[in-house]
Parts: C-alpha cells; structure tokens; sequence
C-alpha cells in the first residue's frame, strides 16, 4: 500500500495513552513521529487519516490445495506500455503466462487492479481493462472494486496458461506511491497484477491506504516503456541497452527476475548518482531542489546493503535504485526500489534511517514475501528492526504492548481498521514498534550469534517464496534448538490469527 507511519522513539505513557483514547497526538508526540514506510496525512494525526480498509476478502475458498500450496506459480509478465506526461495517462498490452499447480481444471482467475482503490478517483486515478483472453481464447470477466474476475475457464493443472489484456492508467494527481506531482510520477501499483490462490482461496483484499495490501509470488518481468525523451527513469530490474529513441519518444526495456512487483518513478530533472557495494550498483535519484541529501540517500543505500547482507543473507539482485521526490508519506519499498519522500526540513539522519527502513524491506517482503494484509509484522516490524540495527538504536526497542489485549503483534490489518482511527493508530505503534520489540528480544533470548544464524537459515529457507507466523517460528526454533513457544505467547505472536 502506500501509506504508513512508524512511530519512533515515543515516550510509551503519552503513546498508548493517545492510542487508547483514539485521539489525536499532542503536538510534542507529532514532532517525535517519522514515516518509515508511509505516513499520515501532511498537516494531521494518525487518527486523521481517511480509512479505507474494510474487512479482509476472500473469494472461492481454497480447496483441493495443500497448506503450502500458493499460485499460479512461476507468472512471468510482460508488458509494452505508452506513458503520456501530459495526460498523466498510460495505455498497455500485458502478456502473463504462469502455472496452474492449485487445481484441477482451474476455473477461473482473479487479478488485483490497485489503481482503482476509492482513495484516488476524486484525484483522478483510475484503472481499466479490455480484450482479456487466457491462452487465446476471450475471456469473460468482471471488474468489481480493486478485483478482476475472469470466470468460465477449465486450465488443466500443472500446465501452463497465458493471459493477455489491454489496460489504460489515469495516475491521480498527488504526491504518493501512485500518482504524479509537478515533474514527478510514480508507478506503485500501476498494472493489473495477478492475485494470490492458497488455502484461503483468491487473494483479493480491499486496498489499505494506512499500509499495504500487497501479496504477490515472485516471478519475472520484462516491460518496454516508451514516453517522453527527456524523462529520467528508474525501475526494478536492469536496464536492456539505451534507450530507442524515436523523435520525441524514447522505449526504454527492462528486465527483472525473482521479484514479487515492478515499480517506476520518472522525473525529467532527476540527476543519478552511482557507486557499487559487493558487487551491488546503488543509484541515486534527485533533482535539484533535494540535492543536499543525495549523499546521505547513498551512505545509508550502501550501508544497508553491507549490513544486512551480513546479517540477514546476501542482496540477491545486481541493482537499487533509490528515489527521492518531494511528499509527506516518508517511503515505500518495491523490489531493487525505494521511494525516499522529502521536503526542504528533512534532517539528514531521518533521510538515512528512513532509507534503511525501505531498504530492509528488500529482505523482508522484496525476497521473503509475505501477505501484507493479513500478517502486516512479518515485513513492517522486521523493516523498523533493520532501521534501527543501522541507526545503532537497538536499545530502544523496548516499547511496552498496548494495554487492550485483543492487539497482537500478529493481528491481519481488518482486526485494526475494525476498531476506527483509534485501531488505526494501534495498528501503527504494534506493527512498527512493538513488533520491532519483540523482535530484538528474541535477539535478547537467544542470543546474537543464535539469532542471526537463525535470520540466515530463514533467509535460505524462504529466499523468493512466502513467508507465514508460522513459519518464521518454526524457522527460529529449527536454528536455535529452542521452544520458543513462552516467548512468542508473552509476546502476543500467535499463528492462530491467521485461522
């Protein structure tokens, strides 16, 4: 999703106290807060942010599918797209071929479509598709809310299935993951992305504009753009040569493999600066107005691939790039690409440990993904950890659990948003902060050497798959030789709120 915040380095009293009454922070606590991954809206509390999250949605509940079993597996996407920077539109052809290895004579399909999420459209955001055929042939589909249907099919399993479709983005005009402002346009979100089959069934959870909804397998990407010359990209993947430049026009061609999504930014002004850390090419982006950060956005870049590639296993992917662009929300990650949202009062230590915050999520959901929705800490509060691992602050993760028991660490984001602005605020200080805690006190338990092997074996372990509650706590017990059941318990981790 697009919009969260972390709430970092409060005094715990006056925090929960504002959390329980579902207030707006006192003025001395809005100053101590940071967007680590996306934030509350400029000018307001947390508990001022729209909500629009409801209830988690499932359709077609899973059957004939093992507990392990999450398709279609092995999508490989490819996309040729025409983007207008005076429109601020985009129209495009996409090509997905993938797996059925969930069901016998699979009978129907479903696609997430982000950009058509209620938050953009009074901004002028939305997301249409036409022409979809699957394997040939036309399909017939329905699009309700941020979930497309294709229905009427009979895909033999363990066999392999294309689907193609012709789709045109109209990006809300706003400064945020999805959307342009000024010369800035970003491409969170921006294509109809395949949803998620497991023993819940289809994957299609309401858009959640307070943090994420995202919950993809990883595959590859291969994806032409062509616009405006003169305009300055950054993307996952690598670049394929230069760009082919047709008068005003330029096609750019990328290519990514093992990662879960695929994200642009574009500016004509942005300049690059470059450097490389074992082997990784780290890329800068910034224009002129922030270009007092840029080497700040490339010490923390570099640092954080070095430190967590020690301490968590080894950054899989030859490139990052990283983005800076004027706005409110703080960051967000993609895979190989973080947004780094500034304005001209930004200290320099904020932007580093903000960038170290998008970075970590690199490993924590870029390479062992997760569902974003219905297990929020297993990227958030591991992503706020390797911040604060960077910022040298690993002693101040000791905020105390809400008061109101019914918050786990564990809790999906409906369990939140249930309980209105206040549920919105909880959300906030469990995920980020008290998720962060209990992480380091299991670093405390076991022990740092105990601990980081076991991050490693996880790391392998479940390296571009998809990571549960379940089993990272099987992962660390396996490593530590451990019962590490008291522990989580105490700390309101509980495998059972997924059920």
């Amino acid at each position: 999703m697009i919009k969260k915040t972390a709430l970092k380095k409060w005094i715990a009293g006056a925090a929960i106290a504002a959390l329980t009454a579902g207030l707006a922070l006192p003025a001395e606590a809005k100053q101590e807060t940071y967007s680590a991954s996306k934030a509350a809206y400029k000018g307001t509390s947390i508990a001022d942010a729209p909500l629009l999250a409801s209830k988690s949605r499932r359709v077609s509940k899973g059957k004939n599918a093992g507990d392990d079993v999450r398709g279609p597996a092995d999508p490989s996407y490819k996309m040729d797209v025409v983007y207008d920077a005076k429109t601020h539109k985009l129209t495009g052809k996409m090509n997905v071929s993938f797996k059925n290895n969930v069901k016998d004579n699979l009978s129907e399909l479903y696609f997430n479509l982000w950009g058509r999420a209620d938050v953009f459209k009074d901004k002028g955001g939305s997301m249409d598709v036409s022409d979809i055929r699957v394997n040939g042939k036309k399909a017939s589909f329905q699009v309700k809310d941020t979930a497309l249907h294709i229905s009427n099919l009979s895909l033999a399993k363990n066999k392999a299935a294309t689907v193609t479709m012709n789709f045109n983005v109209s990006f809300p005009k706003q400064q945020d993951r999805f959307g342009w402002y000024g010369d800035t346009v970003s491409m969170g979100n921006w294509f109809p992305i395949l949803s998620v089959y497991d023993e819940e069934g289809w994957n299609v959870d309401p858009y959640f504009n307070a943090g994420e909804s995202f919950y993809s397998l990883s595959g590859k990407y291969d994806v032409k753009v062509t616009t405006d010359r003169k305009q300055v990209i950054a993307a996952t993947g690598t670049e394929q040569g230069k760009p082919a430049v047709d008068g005003e026009l330029a096609t750019h061609h990328y290519k990514a493999e093992n990662v879960r999504d695929f994200a642009m930014e574009m500016n004509p002004t942005y300049k690059i600066l470059s450097s490389k850390v074992h082997g990784v090419k780290v890329n800068v982006y910034y224009d002129d107005k922030y270009a007092k950060y840029a080497a700040s956005l490339m010490e923390s870049g570099k640092d954080s691939i070095k430190l967590f590639s020690e301490k968590f296993g080894k950054y899989p992917w030859p490139e990052l790039d990283v983005v800076s662009m004027e706005g409110w929300f703080g960051g967000m990650e993609y895979p190989q690409l973080v947004m780094i949202s500034l304005s001209e009062n930004r200290t320099q230590e904020w932007v580093k440990s903000v960038n170290a915050h998008e970075i970590g999520h690199q490993w924590f959901y870029g390479i062992i993904g997760d569902n974003e929705f219905d297990e929020p800490w297993l990227d958030e509060s591991f992503a706020s950890y390797a911040a604060a691992l960077y910022d040298n602050s690993l002693d101040q993760l000791n905020v105390p659990p809400l008061p109101e028991s019914y918050y786990h660490v564990t809790s999906k984001v409906s369990d939140f948003t249930a309980r209105g602005n206040a549920g919105i605020n909880a959300y906030y200080y469990t995920i980020y902060d008290y998720g962060a805690t209990t992480i380091n006190d299991l670093r405390l338990e076991v022990g740092d050497d105990a601990f980081y092997k076991a991050m490693k074996d996880y790391f392998n372990e479940k390296k571009f798959g998809i990571s549960t509650t379940k089993d990272f706590i099987a992962a660390m017990e396996r490593s530590t030789g451990m019962d590490l059941t008291p522990f989580f318990r105490e700390h309101r981790v509980f495998p059972s709120d997924q059920y």
